[in-house]
């Protein structure tokens, strides 16, 4: 289970993993901003003292950056980072483990299964429009970066305009915040490393 503020960048993020069979105990996993441990909630760094505890476990990869949380029992590796002043994560799970939401299960603590609803979804193509109607007025861009600028920064580490270039540009012209290029950057190395196949990297 995952909870988060979105689903590539966030301030917090709460991962909860579910008492499993004989394996693991439950677990939760915290990180916020400029917290980002390298332990559970309890301070363990494996799903209990139970036979297959280590099926379930905490691996710190650079200390307060990034850490990978391993759940061997469930088929499920997820990548969590700090870029910036944001969290980042990426996860890898098998289909069947995503849809199998129990009944009686707080739906709201589940990742999405059928992308962002549409009150919190923006147009790319009318923000853009009016990124580039301000650039033409003479106006100065409200966060630094032109629609140009941005892709050019972008292109810096991304030079496939695919889905992670394409929100760089989004994320640089709506904050201005140049750790953005990083936290995209770093979101797509993190599907190589997690996608069965590398050929489909490139959303």
């Amino acid at each position: 289970l995952i909870k988060g503020l979105s689903p590539l960048v966030c301030l917090q993020l709460t991962i909860i993993f579910k008492n499993f069979q004989e394996c693991v105990e439950q677990e939760m996993y915290h990180a916020e901003t400029d917290e980002l441990p390298s332990a559970f909630a309890d301070g363990s760094k494996n799903g209990g003292e139970r036979h297959g505890a280590n099926a379930l476990r905490v691996v710190e990869q650079v200390p307060g950056q990034h850490v990978v949380i391993q759940a061997r029992c469930i088929g499920t590796t997820i990548v969590v980072r700090q870029v910036g002043r944001h969290l980042t994560f990426a996860v890898r799970m098998p289909e069947e483990v995503v849809n199998s939401v129990e009944e009686g299960d707080d739906q709201d603590l589940y990742l999405c299964l059928h992308g962002c609803p549409a009150n919190q979804r923006i147009d790319f193509r009318n923000f853009r429009a009016r990124a580039a109607e301000a650039q033409g007025s003479g106006r100065s861009p409200p966060h630094g970066f032109t629609y140009q600028s941005a892709r050019a920064k972008c292109k810096e580490r991304l030079p496939v305009e695919d889905l992670y270039f394409q929100s760089c540009v989004f994320d640089l012209l709506s904050s201005g915040d140049i750790n953005f290029t990083m936290a995209a950057y770093c979101a797509f190395e993190d599907v190589k490393m997690l996608h069965s196949n590398s050929k489909r990297s490139h959303l």
